[in-house]
């Protein structure tokens, strides 16, 4: 009787391992297919998030660009209009082409900013806010700067609201490149 106990010992404990060993490989299966849509969910936001990032430097840089351009351009303009003896007096109307000017220049620069701030994360989001401030105080200096009508509030000079948004632009390159650098982890 002892050797028919050992064998049905034996498929009993056959069977409970044979039991435990398909529920293990449930488990570890099931794990692996969730590691793998997990890796697969980072690789497309980090893709996500690189064509985000390059259109709003895109958007940011056409802003900065258009914004210094017209700087250039009205201040020899002027530098031309005061060799000849003329009258660079700003008026009301000079203020309201600065500021449809800088506004065409930012419009497209907000649907961007919109999509960075939705894929994050937060680092990105804090650089992409100090980047809006930034790109606030220059078009204020811009402003400024093409119509220097008394203003009621203290205006930023318009080469230090470039030095802030160039600043902010360096902060955002290293904060993206941290992002979109680092590998897909499994969490």
């Amino acid at each position: 009787m002892t050797e028919a106990w050992g064998a049905v010992v034996a498929a009993l404990i056959a069977g409970i391992v044979a039991v435990a060993g398909s529920f293990i490989g449930v488990y570890v299966g099931r794990r692996q297919v969730r590691d793998e849509a997990q890796i697969e969910h980072e690789q497309w936001l980090r893709g996500q998030r690189q064509e985000a990032y390059a259109a709003f430097l895109a958007e940011w840089d056409k802003a900065y660009l258009g914004m210094r351009h017209e700087v250039a351009r009205l201040t020899e303009q002027w530098e031309t209009m005061e060799n000849h003896g003329l009258d660079i007096s700003p008026d009301e109307d000079d203020l309201e082409h600065a500021r449809e000017f800088a506004e065409r220049l930012m419009r497209p620069i907000r649907k961007v900013l919109e999509r960075v701030l939705l894929l994050g994360p937060d680092a990105v989001d804090d650089a992409a806010e100090r980047m809006g401030q930034a790109l606030d105080v220059l078009r204020d200096a811009f402003v400024d700067h093409l119509a220097p009508i008394a203003q009621p509030r203290p205006a930023v000079r318009w080469p230090e609201a470039v030095r802030r948004m160039e600043n902010a632009r360096e902060r955002m390159i290293t904060v993206m490149r941290a992002e979109v650098r680092a590998a897909p982890t499994v969490r």
